[in-house]
């Protein structure tokens, strides 16, 4: 009888948490492969030995290299390989436009806890507003979506 109790106690915990973990971890914002802004990104790679002069400093190993065909910024991204998922919201980066005679990137740092590998394929996502008008400043932004950039493979920066 008391492991029948002990069982119906660890199993009502399991989907009470399994519930609370989908609730709190589930994004409401629709996700699209429509890109109207042209958005292009791939996650590189800088190893850490790279641009560090000295013995004691440190960057991020991985960063989201990112532009697009016309003047829009992102509110979010979210890369995943399956397994592990760099994922950031609420933040207000402007993207450079393409140009072929300069080629212009913004490099976004990605957390470091990240154990992807040169040559891994991600997925990339990217929150971005519905049209070029619909957010004057970020406090106005609520028509964003996820435009889904399909996938990229991590490359090594030169």
């Amino acid at each position: 009888m008391k492991t029948l109790h002990l069982a119906i106690i660890v199993i009502a915990c399991i989907v009470s948490i399994s519930t609370t973990w989908y609730f709190t971890s589930y994004d409401s914002i629709p996700a699209t492969t429509r890109n109207d802004f042209g958005i292009n990104a791939l996650v590189i790679h800088h190893p850490a030995s790279m641009g560090c002069p000295t013995t004691d400093c440190h960057f991020p190993d991985y960063y989201l290299k990112i532009n697009s065909n016309s003047k829009t910024f992102i509110t979010g991204y979210d890369i995943c390989d399956g397994n592990l998922c760099a994922k950031k919201d609420e933040l207000f980066i402007p993207l450079p436009v393409v140009d072929a005679l300069h080629p212009n990137y913004q490099e976004i740092p990605l957390p470091d806890n990240l154990s992807w590998k040169d040559g891994d394929f991600v997925n990339i996502k990217v929150k971005a507003p519905s049209s070029a008008i619909s957010c004057i400043r970020i406090s106005s932004c609520n028509a964003t979506f996820w435009i889904d950039l399909g996938t990229s493979e991590i490359v090594r920066s030169s």
